[in-house]
């Protein structure tokens, strides 16, 4: 598939830094602590790779198809990943929070059927997974955003590649799903200018992983919520924030 010269550049240069936070990763021993990131960045590395050896026929519609049902997978396993990683130090909370949102999922999961069974049939079965995709991804976003919300309100340490990670993925798979979501609604006339943009901003937030997660950052505390209020109000927050938690614990079904 021919590209642009700068777009092709990009891709290079998106290969090289994939393959540099990979391994940051492994050298790093970080694996085991961000399992489905890891994996995603794999998938991620070869689907950059595989499109300039796959001629641009049925077979690269059925990769990429298969591909994008990977990453879908991926993205709802991130989420979950997330929430039990900025919440470690509260996993009553945590689990809480999976567990709706896992309850949510399946809600979102049902109106995509039913969407893809609802609108006339599409010849296109890349246009029915689009559509499948819609309130999945929609959802992703929304619990992405919440999770967003309630650390910026409450005072919760955060080990800083938590937050690291928090903050990149973010802003990666919003430029992710933006570009899929131009490409299937056929933004044609502002298509290519901002698919250049947001291949910038996935670049940026690999590099920035690359460069900030490490092995000492799992150990180094910060704190983003309630930055606004006095030490002795996010204190008393704080300290609900663990009672609410360790209900939730004591409450766990034996």
């Amino acid at each position: 598939m021919q590209l642009p010269r700068h777009e092709y550049i990009l891709a290079m240069a998106e290969i090289v830094a994939l393959a540099a936070l990979i391994g940051r990763l492994l050298v790093s021993q970080l694996v085991g602590v961000y399992e489905f990131f890891f994996c995603y960045l794999i998938v991620d590395l070869l689907d950059t790779v595989w499109p300039f050896f796959v001629p641009f026929n049925d077979l690269y519609g059925r990769m990429y198809m298969a591909s994008q049902v990977i990453r879908l997978c991926l993205y709802v396993l991130i989420v979950f990943e997330l929430y039990s990683i900025l919440l470690r130090d509260l996993k009553g909370i945590a689990r809480l929070a999976r567990r709706y949102s896992a309850f949510a999922l399946g809600i979102a999961i049902l109106l995509s059927l039913l969407v893809v069974t609802a609108l006339p049939r599409q010849r296109n079965i890349l246009r029915r997974l689009f559509y499948f995709e819609i309130p999945i991804i929609s959802s992703l976003v929304l619990f992405m955003l919440l999770i967003a919300v309630f650390l910026t309100y409450y005072p919760v340490p955060l080990h800083r590649n938590a937050l690291v990670y928090a903050i990149g993925y973010v802003v990666y798979f919003i430029s992710k799903t933006t570009l899929l979501f131009m490409i299937n609604l056929r933004l044609t006339a502002s298509l290519r200018a901002f698919s250049t943009v947001l291949l910038y901003v996935g670049l940026g937030c690999i590099v920035f992983w690359a460069v900030s997660l490490s092995r000492a950052g799992e150990r180094r505390m910060l704190s983003v919520g309630s930055r606004w209020s006095p030490p002795e109000r996010q204190q008393q927050v704080l300290l609900r924030l663990r009672e609410m938690n360790d209900s939730l614990l004591r409450a766990r079904p034996k």
